[in-house]
Formats: structure tokens, C-alpha cells, sequence
């Protein structure tokens, strides 16, 4: 497993389109991952594990049904984390970068273009027709 570690994101979508080349020669899959970075304290916790207790950093489906006051509400800024693999096991090959939201929609607007021009070895999947759709044209 080869781990690029993280790079710059300019580097990352350099990468990234060598990545989708190399995965289209070989016709495997590519994944891609985007989250939000929150840097784990092991020895004081972090408020945004802690959705019990302080609900207001939950920012899951679950979140929208509680009510939380404006001044409880985080105002911290996170940056995210993106992600590219491909390859399986020992074969794997990774590498991700960090950004900031103040480059974000430069960088989104950036890998984006990359992310549609190297998908051009998409086909489209052949789905089975289920039971009952081959029963209900018997019956007709």
C-alpha cells in the first residue's frame, strides 16, 4: 500500500488525474471521499464527538430534529479533507490533501474539471428485469 500522504492540493489534483489515467488503462475502480477535519483529542475530548451532550455540533440528519439555542451553536471553521484511491490491498495507492474554505471554491471549481474530463471510461450498468415485472408481460 502506497500512502502519498498529504499534498498540496495542487499537487493533489495533479495526482488525482494520474490516478483516473492509470485506474481507466487498468479498469479498476476509483473512490473519492470529501469530510470535514476534525482533529481528534484524545485527552480532552472533542465537542463535535459529543453529540449527546452538546448537540449542537452534530451536523448529521439526526441534528435537524433538535432544537439548539443560537449562542450554544459552533462558529468554528473547519477544513476539509479529500480523498482519491484506487487499487485494492496490497496494491492500493492513496493520497489526500486539506483545504481551507477560503480556497475551497477555487479548489472545488478546480477538481471538479478534473473529476469530469478523466471520467470518460463510465458505462452504464445492465440491470436484470425482476420476477414480477417478467410475470406481469407474461400474463398481458
Amino acid at each position: 500500500m502506497a500512502n502519498e500522504g498529504s499534498l498540496a492540493p495542487e499537487e493533489f489534483l495533479v495526482k488525482a488525474s494520474e490516478f483516473f489515467k492509470i485506474a481507466n488503462e487498468k479498469g479498476i475502480a476509483v473512490r473519492l471521499t470529501v469530510k470535514r477535519l476534525v482533529k481528534h483529542d484524545p485527552v480532552l475530548g472533542n465537542a463535535e464527538f459529543d453529540t449527546i451532550d452538546k448537540p449542537h455540533y452534530d451536523v448529521s440528519k439526526v441534528a435537524t430534529s433538535v432544537t439548539v439555542q443560537d449562542n450554544l451553536s459552533s462558529q468554528e471553521i473547519y477544513p476539509l479533507l479529500f480523498r482519491i484511491t484506487y487499487g485494492s490491498h496490497a496494491n492500493k495507492q492513496k493520497c489526500s490533501t486539506v483545504v481551507n474554505p477560503d480556497v475551497l471554491d477555487k479548489f472545488w471549481l478546480d477538481y471538479s474539471s478534473v473529476v469530469k474530463s478523466s471520467m470518460n471510461g463510465l458505462v452504464k450498468k445492465k440491470k436484470s428485469k425482476s420476477k414480477s415485472s417478467k410475470e406481469k408481460k407474461k400474463n398481458v
